[in-house]
């Protein structure tokens, strides 16, 4: 039997585990916690950090693992590239590549580099990097998290200064990255790479929730209804020319952007597909499953058409959400009548566990928009 080494087992690993355990797999997740609903699914669990490129070594050689792997999580990339060039196991970018999108000081860097995208941008270590700082509003959040974790909206130097520690706990690197503030629609582009042309490039409305300064997502409209035809074009020549750029040639790379006054704006770029089970709602909508041509594209099997029709039915994919430490109860989400797909993260009388630590994700659903 196939054996997969699976990076997280949270909500978004749920997907990926039970896509590998309808084939056949073997499948072992690692966390450094053993807490997450893929552990519901899994045949084995490891106690490893997934950050842990050592003891996952250890471990993917003693059970002699095919694939290790992840969605949804951009700390899991930089692992299974390191581990897939140390273990001859197949990837779909290099360990220098997934390390580059995983920093946001990198990727700003990069793109300034190439003029795709370019905004103003400083990296911070200490308040005092403050100083010579003077565009605001701006956002602050750290270099190489996640999930909104310590992101925050800054309407002047103070408020800069107020909340730069508490940002900096959810570094890693103990780096921050101060960035002018974009205005205008948010939009999510999923994309998909084969022998290094872009093969699929798909625009979508991304709805944050109100109130929260770091882009929490509420919903997601798939085909987009608020972004222009024309402005989907100049999206996906921007989105090809940075994976041309970021020399990826093969698999998903998901893109969050901003539409300002001054054309579109790359904001997030990372070699995977997104945390928000999109390749659902993307399936529901065109029937190009995402998911599936990810991992044959990983081990290098055909992939599926990824061909998309025009005059899509729109639908919407969104959250239900609940403060941290809430107990959970379906019955304060129901779901419409003509709900599509529903899944909720949680059973009654759980407790919401932090992750961002404002809201959190409960459960998800697809139905059509408009509804």
């Amino acid at each position: 039997m196939k054996k997969a080494i699976v990076l997280g087992v949270g909500n978004a690993q749920v997907d990926l585990i039970r896509f590998l355990k309808a084939q056949g797999w073997w499948v072992i997740g690692c966390s450094y916690r053993r807490e997450g609903r893929g552990l519901e699914y899994i045949d084995q669990f490891a106690l490893l950090n997934i950050t842990d490129v050592d003891g996952i070594e250890q471990l993917a050689r003693a059970e002699n693992a095919d694939l290790i792997y992840s969605i949804g999580s951009d700390l899991a990339m930089p692992t299974a590239a390191r581990l897939a060039s140390r273990l001859g196991l197949p990837a779909l970018v290099s360990a220098e590549t997934a390390e580059l999108l995983h920093n946001k000081l990198s990727l700003r860097g990069f793109l300034n580099e190439h003029a795709i995208s370019p905004i103003c941008y400083k990296g911070l270590r200490s308040p005092g990097d403050l100083d010579d700082w003077d565009i605001f509003p701006a956002i602050v959040k750290p270099v190489d998290n996640q999930g909104q974790r310590g992101v925050f909206l800054a309407a002047s130097l103070e408020e800069a200064r107020d909340g730069f520690e508490r940002s900096l706990q959810f570094s890693h690197s103990r780096t921050l990255i101060i960035e002018e503030f974009l205005e205008g629609p948010e939009i999510s582009v999923n994309t998909f790479v084969v022998n290094g042309e872009t093969v699929f490039n798909e625009v979508s409305d991304r709805l944050v929730v109100e109130g929260y300064t770091g882009g929490l997502p509420r919903g997601h409209i798939y085909p987009s209804v608020h972004c222009p035809e024309n402005v989907r074009r100049e999206v996906r020549k921007l989105t090809s020319l940075c994976n041309r750029a970021l020399g990826i040639e093969n698999g998903p790379v998901y893109y969050q952007a901003i539409l300002t006054r001054n054309g579109p704006r790359i904001v997030e770029v990372t070699p995977r597909l997104d945390g928000c089970h999109m390749w659902r709602l993307i399936k529901t909508v065109s029937g190009v499953d995402l998911l599936e041509a990810s991992v044959k594209c990983l081990l290098g099997e055909s992939v599926p058409s990824l061909c998309v029709e025009e005059d899509l039915r729109c639908r919407y994919l969104g959250f239900y959400y609940l403060p941290p430490g809430r107990e959970f109860c379906r019955a304060e989400h129901p779901a419409s009548a003509c709900v599509e797909h529903l899944e909720y993260y949680y059973s009654d009388g759980e407790t919401v566990r932090p992750i961002n630590g404002y809201l959190e994700k409960v459960g998800y659903y697809i139905e059509p928009y408009g509804q």
